[in-house]
């Protein structure tokens, strides 16, 4: 069995590989089952939570089992943990089931989350966007930017409430070394010249979001959420398209979602209708098939 490390992965990947092979994989015919979760008691209240995401390919519709894999993502996730779950993604033959590679899943995981916001910021934002604004941080922010720039011209960023050490490694980034950067604690004034506002997480230092309360982008804009649930007006919920991962998986059950990846990966479902539409995209955390294709594809370069 191989092991691939998180610096064979970033060699196997580039933004532009990610999100094509997503969007590829969405148009396949991979199958996936329902994530698994399981809790984990701990003294004091501080459970774990420990999830199984299995893939594996269409053996019953290509008809043979030749080729293809069978693939699960593991994840563990500890309250005292800092930054994402622990991970492993764990690849088998589909011919014989003898285990062919262990990846870091943690690596795999950020590779994923940021071709999947990507490859949503390409179908829901306006082809001319160039102006992005980031409310709040998260470790994950140099590669979600780096994979944003690969599907549109982020010409600007502003910084509000992002820790200062992510934001020296974004300007590190020598794909993004033509971007003027600022930072700004003007949220309103800063949403009327945003293209695509990114919701990052709650402020560096504080632990607590930015009040969102009235947070209203402008026409055209695409807002795109790192987390589920953003604290954001329930008026934008109701007035923005909306579109999430997958729609069996769909976050919040009381809103009218329009598509998930797979139909506009498909063309079955429309993304921006018109050039001032407002979009919003939220994760769910049904990312099995996004794991499965990545991984496969890594394996195969390693």
């Amino acid at each position: 069995m191989r092991i691939i490390s998180s610096s064979t992965i970033d060699l196997c990947l580039s933004d532009r590989d990610a999100i094509e092979i997503l969007r590829q994989g969405y148009r396949s015919s991979a199958q996936v089952s329902a994530p698994l979760t399981a809790s984990i008691p701990r003294p004091d209240t501080q459970a774990g939570q420990f999830a199984v995401q299995p893939a594996w390919s269409d053996f019953a519709g290509q008809g043979h089992i030749d080729r293809g894999y069978v693939g699960c993502s593991l994840s563990l996730a500890l309250p005292e943990q800092t930054g994402d779950p622990s991970g492993l993604y764990v690849l088998f033959s589909g011919s014989g089931g003898q285990p062919i590679a262990l990846l870091d899943g943690v690596r795999l995981a950020t590779w994923r989350d940021a071709g999947l916001h990507a490859l949503a910021a390409a179908y829901l934002s306006r082809e001319d966007a160039h102006r992005l604004l980031v409310i709040g941080s998260a470790p994950r922010l140099p590669r979600l930017i780096s994979a944003y720039s690969a599907v549109r011209n982020i010409t600007s960023i502003l910084f509000a409430g992002t820790d200062k050490e992510i934001r020296r490694r974004i300007a590190g980034i020598s794909e993004l070394s033509h971007v003027s950067a600022g930072v700004t604690d003007d949220i309103s004034s800063a949403l009327e010249g945003a293209d695509i506002v990114c919701l990052a997480g709650p402020e560096a230092g504080s632990g607590d979001w930015i009040d969102l309360s009235k947070f209203d982008p402008p026409a055209g804009c695409h807002v795109d959420a790192l987390v589920a649930n953003p604290p954001i007006p329930d008026t934008l919920w109701q007035e923005a398209r909306l579109f999430t991962t997958n729609l069996k998986s769909a976050p919040r059950t009381n809103c009218e979602w329009t598509a998930g990846l797979e139909e506009l990966a498909r063309g079955e479902r429309a993304g921006r209708r018109y050039y001032g539409q407002r979009t919003l995209f939220v994760p769910c955390p049904d990312t099995g098939l996004a794991d499965f294709v990545l991984a496969a594809h890594v394996f195969l370069k390693a």
